[in-house]
């Protein structure tokens, strides 16, 4: 029986970890301040329930330079005692060290001592330690076991019992051709993987390493090791946040003399079935590196660009109102205009006023019809809102239509929404209340609290639902109708975009950062946190209207600050014409550009691997990539790899298995890892690209609807392709 134990998975989580006991033995120390502490275990046929094998039949034992760390009580140092003998097979061990002169463990007062494995620069936090992970290790896969963190805690100091602190997953590489090497796995999720951990309680009792969020990019979402290789196959074992059910790393595997990269994968649905616990490790089947030579890869490194361009269904939009059919369309004078300052969104609002209790004209049905085509031929796409009146005065009274008159209307602009989608960004709920922004209204209840109060509005929003197409969204005005309407649960990557109700329903905030409350847009923090979280999923978007405190561009006393609250609600589009003194505070105090850069996405290659290119063979191609703004693109649309001659001819075409709307800022680095056959006619120089067009028919071969990456030397403006490697066959 040896000494390190780990309970098999099919054990109950009440027996963690049945542990070695751990006893001091002060009367035979050879010094004054000399300790011991010997560590003896029973044997596995007298506590089958804590017998150390367990998943891949790994045994655990101490080992020759093994170290603990104790932490006799609150507020003290570490004290480091190190192996130095033990028994066969590890049944008994020996730790050594030196002490404070004088302290007796258990002593009155002391609270708690605890024993953490391996050996590190612990600290109390509270009533509990501190984990510390080095994100480095010279490892050995035959003593993997040095990677598992571990703890003991004991009330006297004269018995502990170690217990596991997290999960572990077990990587292996086969096939490789290198004598040494180095091997990186990164969390896309943000999770730490390395740095300081608290050592924290669950609700169940079982004490675990708190690995919490850490800045995206940051170095203590990575552990890298560096092994030997043996027989051509090497073999890690990761310590990871035990219920973690989401685990996304990033495996790089190199040479470790060269740091020519060997395998590079991100985790997809391949991981997704696995979930660890403190228990258990998970075993994931080996990787076979393939027969192309290191030396062939070719590592590609691209730089960012600060450029200010327009990009499909995002940025700062201009706003244009039409309230009689006589009205002028769309001039393409105007759209270029547009688009040559950088921008791809235009707000369509359309007043109804005139039809208030009859059927909209064909006249202005034909001038929708109408802007609908110039905004293609343009290269703009639109936000768009309908409503009755533009004030709330007494004059202006019905500041609305009827219920009855709205699903009217909602039933004439249907055909429109249906042919010319490809132009809609996305609908604004409107028609209620002047400006359509739900509020002060004639016909519906102003400030609704019963489930009576709101039904009306729900079949309104019903009713827009279904008559937009299935895969564009319709934006209400405050969280608090999405939570009254459709539910109170934010989206998850698991519930978005699958066209429900909850997937389809966004937000639009008109009096952004306009007080404390954005001008009665929040009324708790109940309804920001909903917010905060449903737009990582959902299109947000909208414009300020007032100068308060919050305005500025970083935090202003207890506010946080325009650039924060973009970031935290994930905004996609804002007003560039109103309020005009808001805008002018953020130019004058330097922020405008940032804004203008990061609304929406905002996608930077970072580098790419790009395996041996032999005509007829597969190609390896790993590319990795960050969202630098504030939301995910979140219509649908497809990323294809694309091989292209030297003079342009289409040679390939390749559609990658990862949705750009899960590509968003909080998901960290993302990777694209696709192999591709290669045509076996093609020759010469041929160019590699990524291409992101827009995905409906009319638009799909129009560069302007294309995504462009923030990256220098690889956009082509005729094209809408990325370019991400010129070879040759």
């Amino acid at each position: 029986m040896t000494v390190k134990r780990l309970i098999p998975a099919i054990i109950s989580a009440i027996f963690l970890m049945a542990g070695c006991s751990m006893r001091h033995d002060v009367d035979n120390a050879p010094e004054e301040g000399y300790y011991e502490f010997r560590l003896e275990a029973s044997a596995a046929s007298d506590a089958p329930e804590s017998r150390t094998a367990y998943e891949d039949d790994k045994i655990f034992s101490w080992s020759n330079g093994d170290r603990i760390s104790v932490l006799f009580h609150k507020g003290s140092d570490n004290k480091f005692f190190t192996l130095s003998t033990q028994t066969v097979n590890g049944a008994t061990a020996t730790f050594s060290g030196m002490i404070e002169s004088g302290y007796e463990p258990g002593a009155a007062g002391t609270g708690a001592h605890w024993a953490l494995y391996p050996a590190a620069e612990h600290s109390f936090d509270g009533d509990f330690p501190t984990f510390n992970m080095p994100g480095t290790f010279d490892y050995a896969s035959d003593h993997f076991y040095a990677l598992v963190p571990m703890y003991a805690q004991s009330e006297d100091g004269r018995s502990f019992a170690f217990k596991r602190l997290c999960g572990t997953y077990k990587f292996s590489f086969t096939g490789i051709t290198s004598s040494k090497v180095r091997f990186v796995v990164e969390n896309q999720n943000t999770h730490q993987l390395s740095g300081s951990f608290p050592i924290k309680k669950s609700s169940y009792n079982d004490i675990y390493t708190d690995q919490n969020w850490c800045a995206a990019g940051s170095d203590e979402r990575k552990l890298t090791f560096i092994e030997n290789v043996t027989s051509g196959q090497a073999v890690f074992y990761v310590p990871f946040r035990a219920w973690e059910s989401t685990f996304k790393p990033i495996l790089s595997l190199y040479d470790a003399d060269s740091g020519s990269q060997l395998f590079s994968k991100t985790a997809k649905s391949d991981f997704s079935g696995y979930s660890s616990s403190i228990s258990k490790i998970i075993v994931l089947p080996p990787f076979q590196l393939g027969d192309i030579p290191p030396s062939e890869a070719t590592m590609v490194t691209y730089t960012e660009s600060s450029s200010i361009f327009a990009n499909p269904e995002r940025g700062f939009y201009k706003a244009q109102e039409y309230r009689k059919a006589s009205a002028s369309v769309l001039s393409s004078s105007t759209l270029a205009s547009l688009r040559a300052s950088g921008r791809s969104l235009m707000l369509l609002e359309y007043y109804l006023t005139d039809f208030i209790s009859s059927d909209i004209s064909s006249a202005y049905l034909t001038l929708i019809e109408k802007n609908f085509k110039a905004l293609r031929s343009g290269g703009v796409k639109c936000v768009l809102r309908f409503a009755y009146k533009d004030n709330h005065s007494s004059s202006d009274h019905p500041w609305d239509a009827t219920e009855a008159w709205v699903m009217r209307h909602i039933e004439q602009l249907t055909p429109l929404f249906t042919t010319y989608k490809d132009v809609i960004f996305v609908l604004q709920a409107g028609f209620i209340g002047s400006w359509g922004e739900w509020y002060y209204t004639d016909n519906f209840v102003m400030s609704p609290s019963t489930t009576a109060d709101y039904a009306p509005r729900g079949r309104v929003l019903d009713a827009l639902l279904n008559a937009m197409p299935s895969d564009r969204q319709v934006q209400v005005r405050t969280p608090k109708f999405k939570m009254k309407l459709v539910g109170s649960t934010p989206l998850t990557a698991t519930t978005a975009h699958n066209g429900s109700k909850a997937a389809r329903v966004g937000a639009h905030n008109d009096c952004f950062v306009a007080s404390g409350s954005d001008q009665g847009t929040f009324n708790s923090d109940t309804e920001r946190n909903f917010w905060a979280a449903d737009t990582r999923y959902t299109i947000m978007g909208g414009e300020t209207c007032a100068v308060s405190d919050q305005c500025h561009c970083e935090a202003f006393g207890s506010n946080p600050g325009t650039l924060s609250e973009l970031k935290k609600y994930h905004w996609t589009y804002l007003h560039d014409g109103y309020r005009q003194e808001v805008l002018d505070l953020w130019k004058s105090e330097g922020c405008f550009d940032q804004i203008d850069r990061e609304l929406g996405y905002r996608l930077v290659l970072e580098d790419g691997s790009f395996g041996a290119a032999r005509a007829g063979q597969a190609m390896q191609v790993t590319l990795h990539l960050r969202n630098k703004g504030y939301a995910a693109p979140m219509n649908p649309r497809t990323a294809y790899l694309v091989l292209t001659s030297e003079s342009g001819s289409e040679l390939g075409r390749w559609s990658i298995g990862s949705d750009p709307r899960f590509w968003g800022p909080d998901d960290g680095q993302i990777t694209i890892d696709q192999s591709i056959t290669l045509p076996a006619s093609a020759s010469g120089t041929v160019k590699l690209y990524l291409y992101m067009p827009d995905p409906e028919p009319t638009l799909a071969s129009d560069a302007r609807f294309a995504i462009r990456c923030a990256n220098e030397n690889v956009w082509d403006g005729n094209t809408g392709l990325n370019l991400l490697y010129s070879f040759s066959l």
